[in-house]
């Protein structure tokens, strides 16, 4: 089982700020995304406008993380917050530095948290890894996680509740009588 990179933990912490179990929001305020993007080193100033776009960004995330899952976006919501999110993406200002040391570190630079989250995007695709980052199909979960196994074929963020959840409803509805 192999770890994510910074990049991808980082794409993947900020897609899971929503819990939709819990119910909570860790960036639905401007102080919460403040808060947030300093815990994790992402300086920059956090205005309404950054806020929205965050809010944007993260949707759009989230949805295209469960096409890594299911395939294709399931509902025209999904599509839609994809498209905006690609909108945030395209507002963002990023530089492509070759660095000067040996090793040229991180290519992409940005000012602000949602630039810094772009250029991980960014890095998290070049490399490959956007394959492992799935987003849980279980719609009362939707939890972003990152898919350690060799195969890459890992459905649920644990098979021991989202994945038996699925199980037990896929017995009942075979278990149903068929009315006519």
């Amino acid at each position: 089982m192999t770890d994510p990179s910074a990049h991808a933990a980082l794409i993947r912490d900020f897609a899971n700020t929503i819990d939709v179990e819990d119910g909570t929001d860790a960036i639905a305020t401007m102080e919460g995304l403040t808060t947030w993007a300093r815990d994790r080193g992402l300086a920059g100033d956090v205005d309404e406008r950054t806020h929205a776009q965050a809010i944007a960004l993260r949707a759009g995330l989230r949805a295209r993380l469960l096409t890594n899952n299911i395939g294709a976006p399931d509902t025209p919501e999904a599509a839609r917050a994809i498209g905006q999110a690609q909108t945030v993406l395209d507002a963002l200002p990023l530089r492509v530095r070759l660095g000067a040391a040996s090793e040229p570190g991180d290519p992409l630079m940005g000012e602000g948290p949602l630039a810094s989250i772009g250029a991980a995007w960014a890095l998290v695709v070049a490399n490959g890894e956007w394959r492992r980052l799935k987003m849980c199909p279980d719609h009362s979960c939707e939890w972003v996680f990152w898919d350690g196994t060799r195969s890459r074929t890992r459905r649920w963020c644990t098979m021991s509740v989202c994945g038996n959840r699925a199980k037990a409803r896929a017995y009942a509805a075979r278990r149903r009588p068929v009315r006519d």
